[in-house]
């Protein structure tokens, strides 16, 4: 099945979950069913994004190795014969005395890599992104966004530990708590 099909059929399921919401809007009580159908087609929807995305990251990673393998088949130039060296006359040196500074080894990277975690959010891999939202957030986005933005407000990790423990109520040993530490780890380190 093409992308196009896929789409089509997830606009579908997405309209279908409208008409079925649309249609419960005014009732002062919900049926039992309402709540079935439509967990079962969130989940529907979701299962296909999942496979959709899991898809395109398969074609991508296609696509990289067939550049890589355009890029191994160009001709590369031979080097040119290094010029000889002409004689440097020596130099005795004077002694100076200077205070001499300690270097911090920063790199260009370190430096992009804390600018990007300022904002937590930048912290998350697309993948990471649904994975916590259906794990830790039950797949709620506007959650995840306010705690990801209170998050962003504290300014120590402690701090933002002692939120997590006091605003949710996570199982603190679960594997999928971790990882969300350790990126919040990193956000602070």
């Amino acid at each position: 099945m093409g992308n196009k099909e896929r789409i089509d059929y997830l606009l579908l399921d997405i309209r279908e979950l409208e008409k079925i919401v649309a249609g419960i809007r005014d009732a002062e009580v919900y049926p039992v069913s309402f709540f079935s159908q439509t967990f079962d087609l969130t989940h529907k929807i979701l299962k296909d994004l999942h496979t959709l995305e899991g898809e395109q990251v398969e074609l991508m990673r296609k696509q990289m190795e067939e550049y890589q393998e355009m890029i191994r088949e160009i001709p590369r130039p031979e080097p040119l014969p290094a010029p000889e060296p002409e004689p440097v006359p020596e130099v005795i040196p004077e002694p100076v005395h200077a205070e001499v500074m300690e270097k911090t080894s920063v790199s260009l990277n370190d430096v992009l890599e804390k600018k990007n975690l300022l904002d937590f959010r930048k912290a998350f891999s697309l993948n990471d992104h649904f994975y916590f939202r259906r794990e830790l957030f039950s797949g709620d986005e506007a959650k995840m966004n306010k705690v990801i933005s209170d998050l962003n407000e504290l300014h120590s990790y402690e701090d933002s530990i002692d939120y997590l423990n006091n605003k949710l109520n996570w199982e603190v040993d679960s594997p999928i708590v971790s990882e969300f530490v350790k990126l919040l780890e990193k956000r602070f380190s």
